[in-house]
Order: C-alpha cells, then sequence, then structure tokens
C-alpha cells in the first residue's frame, strides 16, 4: 500500500478532514548526507575537498498531487531557495488532506523570466535582490547558482574558486515526480512538505575545474542536467540514518565576502525570532534589525567603513552569538 503524507484529523461529532490554510515546504540541504554548512570543508564522491559559499535556485510551476490523485497547481508560487534557509511558507487557502507526491521545475517559467524584478517587492521571491539574482532583461533570473572553491592540486586545500550562475530558458528542467514514503509532521493548521536537496550531487562530475561560467555554457548546462540525471531532490535522504537530529543541531553564522565593501551573514539558529545588532571596533552600534526570524540572509543596508565590525544576533529569550566580519571598500 502506498504511503501518503497524513495530515492531522478533527474529531468533532465524528471524524472530519482539516483543511490547510498555508504549507511549509521544507528543503533539507545537505552535502553527502550531512547538513550543509557554508565556507565547510567537504568531500564530493571524488573525495574532492570543495567548501560552498552560495548556494541559490529557483523552483516554480509547483504542482501538488493529493487525496486520490487530486493536483492541486500552486498558480504563481515561486519558491527562492537559499542553501542556509530550510523553511519556506506558502501562503495560501489548501484543502488537502493527504499529499502522495510533488512536481516543479528547477528555474521560473517563461513567461516570469521574461518579465523584471521591478514587478515585484523587494519581499517576494521575484523581486530584486541582493546579490543580484538576475543578469537583468532580456536575459532573465538566475535559475542555479552555486559559489565555491574546490581543491585542484591535492593538498586538501579548496583553492580553485568557481561560480555557477545559470540564466536561460534552455536551463529550465522540470524534476522527476517526487512520491513520498514517510509521515510528515503537522503543525496546527499548517501542511509540512519536506524534502531533501542534494547539493553534492548538482556538481556531480564537474569539480575541481568549474571556472566561472555565467550564462548558459557547459557547466550550466551539466548542473541542470544533474538535477534531474543525479536525483538532487528526494524525499528521503541518501542514507537510512535519521538526519533529524542533525539539522536541529545546525548553527552557524558565515560571511560571504563576494562583494567585500558589503558582504553577506549567512545565518541558522534553534527556532526563535532573533534581533541583529552590528558593532564596530570601539563598541559603537551602527545597524540594528528586529525579527530577522532564525536563518537566513542578511545584507548590510549601512555604508560601513573598512574595518571589523561584530554582528550580535539576540534570540528572544536572550541568547546571543556574536561573529567578527570585514568591511573592505
Amino acid at each position: 500500500m502506498k504511503k501518503v503524507i497524513l495530515l492531522a484529523f478533527l474529531a468533532l461529532f465524528g471524524t472530519t478532514a482539516f483543511s490547510q490554510n498555508s504549507i511549509n515546504l521544507k528543503l533539507n540541504h545537505i552535502f553527502k548526507g550531512e547538513p550543509l554548512v557554508f565556507n565547510q570543508n567537504m568531500s564530493d564522491t571524488s573525495e574532492i575537498k570543495v567548501k560552498l559559499s552560495r548556494v541559490r535556485y529557483y523552483l516554480s510551476s509547483i504542482k501538488i498531487t493529493h487525496d486520490g490523485n487530486q493536483v492541486t497547481p500552486l498558480t504563481d508560487v515561486y519558491i527562492l531557495g537559499e542553501g542556509n534557509v530550510s523553511n519556506y511558507t506558502i501562503e495560501g487557502n489548501y484543502a488537502i488532506n493527504s499529499v502522495e507526491k510533488i512536481e516543479f521545475d528547477l528555474g521560473v517559467d517563461y513567461a516570469a523570466n521574461h518579465g523584471n524584478t521591478s514587478n515585484f517587492s523587494t519581499s517576494h521571491p521575484l523581486g530584486p535582490k541582493t546579490p543580484a539574482m538576475d543578469w537583468g532583461w532580456p536575459s532573465g533570473y538566475f535559475f542555479l547558482v552555486l559559489h565555491g572553491a574546490a581543491d585542484n592540486n591535492g593538498d586538501g586545500n579548496p583553492n580553485q574558486g568557481f561560480q555557477l550562475e545559470s540564466f536561460g530558458d534552455v536551463l529550465l528542467r522540470t524534476i522527476n515526480p517526487i512520491e513520498f514514503v514517510e509521515p510528515v509532521a503537522v503543525d496546527g493548521t499548517q501542511l509540512e512538505i519536506s524534502l531533501f536537496v542534494n547539493v553534492d550531487r548538482w556538481l556531480k562530475g564537474m569539480l575541481p575545474n568549474i571556472g566561472y561560467n555565467h550564462g548558459a555554457y557547459d557547466a550550466n548546462v551539466s548542473a541542470a542536467d544533474n538535477t534531474i540525471s543525479q536525483n538532487v531532490f528526494t524525499a528521503e535522504p541518501p542514507t537510512t540514518i535519521n538526519l533529524k537530529e542533525q539539522f536541529n543541531e545546525v548553527s552557524f553564522v558565515t560571511t560571504d565576502y563576494t562583494m567585500p565593501y558589503a558582504p553577506v551573514l549567512f545565518y541558522k539558529f534553534p527556532k526563535s525570532n532573533y534581533s541583529l545588532s552590528i558593532i564596530d571596533v570601539n563598541g559603537k552600534k551602527v545597524a540594528s534589525e528586529d525579527n530577522i526570524g532564525f536563518e537566513g540572509n542578511y545584507f548590510v543596508k549601512s555604508e560601513l567603513q573598512t574595518g571589523i565590525y561584530f554582528a550580535i544576533f539576540t534570540s528572544e529569550v536572550g541568547h546571543q552569538k556574536t561573529h567578527q566580519f570585514i568591511v573592505n571598500r
């Protein structure tokens, strides 16, 4: 018997199906079966050392098959996936009781890809982003972005930088339908659909000499093709180990120095709401922001001068994490 994602039922004068108000798409990013952490040395399937500093991608044309092969397309829903972010809330009122499979494209559909970021707010996945997730028009959005470095001389040090910034309609890929074999927890009125994103599989057969590829060059095509041939998106992790506790324990702050004058902070903490303060070496507060969530990317909007700074993340119960970064104008 096919197992499906189970939803809670409300026992009120009998058993009544409970309609969902929203969907949480949980994307667990892993590298060879371990939780992905930016700027940390890892080994690919050929034991080549690699570290990643950025993983971003678009999902579109999402369809959910549920409740006996009913199909619900999530119209105008786009996901901007981030390698350090797991939870993506899809607002809406979806009357779904059991999910059998999910389908989607890697990339942005033709109509949206020939629109413009100015048509959306900065909070919308298709809106303006920092760093940018588009190459302007008519070129369109970056479907997949992978930045990092790989060891090209066998000394165990990822020293050769690479960038994949893939754009162009020819790179749109429709993944194979993903069927679910394990129940997924339901939190209140929110349905949670959990997937694993095997980031290492995007790089299969490409390391160490990827180079800098902005467009639809051979390396960009290979990564797009790997999405399907290597099953980047799966319902289960590649091993039988239970990763739940591992994901609960992952906590980090790292810095993306692609723009040294305006670095981006990547962070992930235990679930709580956090505030952020940035101070200089003299202890002066130069920037702050409340309600930044527990995982995400923070771009320092203030024009900071060259120097050393400290980012202090504070949870709603008072726990703090301090991270040092440098601005070089």
